[in-house]
């Protein structure tokens, strides 16, 4: 499906202006950081970075959903059909969350996000993603995936470890984003810095473990103005990449 320009914004930059909207009294507002990412600190760059990427006002964005977009319904289905979206004019293809899906209280959502640094089996492997990275950037597009970043499955390894990373009711018990309906899904609390920095360092694990070119934000009015700007800031500093 080919996506119109006003709907989305390429990379980085829409994040920031989707949470426009946001409260502007938030508690915590936290200093820029740079580099937060000393835990990924082992992970080699894939690939060579692409230097392709289209400025924002020049982007023709495709989306694919990995479930229908093919018969085969994974990563292989998509690199079979590159040259069908270039053919369409795309410069950007936007992947719908690759991510394993959360069970607990789940609907098979892709946006209940069970782990930010895996990828779902049913669409394949590490590989299969580079493989369709690699594809796109040799035909001249770019690639960026679906960021989830307002909240997680019930069953993400987060909630046992770091329960203060998540919005809790006066009984200590974590919520469902408020006034959403979204009960398959746990509200992250963004008053916390440790949620904050762990969630950039999986969002750079991708730049470098698969050399994806940015994300397309879900839900962007959902966390705070200032977490974008502190994402932003941070990941554009991978001198590398052009994000």
């Amino acid at each position: 499906m080919k996506i119109p320009m006003s709907l989305f914004s390429l990379l980085f930059t829409w994040a920031l202006l989707g949470c426009s909207k946001g409260n502007g009294n938030d508690p915590y507002i936290p200093p820029v950081v740079i580099n937060p990412l000393d835990s990924i600190a082992s992970v080699v760059q894939y690939g060579t970075p692409f230097s392709g990427v289209p400025d924002r006002q020049d982007v023709v964005l495709y989306q694919v959903n990995m479930r229908t977009f093919s018969e085969a319904g994974n990563f292989a289905g998509v690199v079979a059909r590159l040259d069908s979206i270039k053919a369409l004019g795309a410069n950007v293809i936007y992947l719908m969350p690759i991510y394993p899906v959360g069970i607990v209280n789940g609907i098979n959502s892709p946006y209940s996000v069970q782990n930010y640094t895996a990828v779902n089996s049913e669409f394949g492997d590490i590989n299969g993603l580079r493989a369709v990275v690699d594809g796109a950037h040799s035909r001249g597009m770019a690639v960026i995936l679906d960021w989830v970043g307002n909240h997680t499955s019930w069953d993400n390894p987060w909630i046992t470890a770091h329960k203060d990373w998540y919005l809790q009711n006066g009984a200590g018990q974590v919520q469902s984003p408020p006034g959403t309906g979204w009960n398959d899904v746990a509200q992250l609390n963004f008053n916390s810095n440790a949620m904050r920095l762990e969630q950039i360092r999986s969002m750079k694990y991708w730049v470098l473990k698969a050399n994806i070119d940015g994300f397309r934000c879900d839900y962007a009015d959902g966390p705070p103005v200032d977490f974008w700007k502190q994402a932003i800031d941070t990941l554009r500093n991978i001198s590398s990449h052009k994000l």
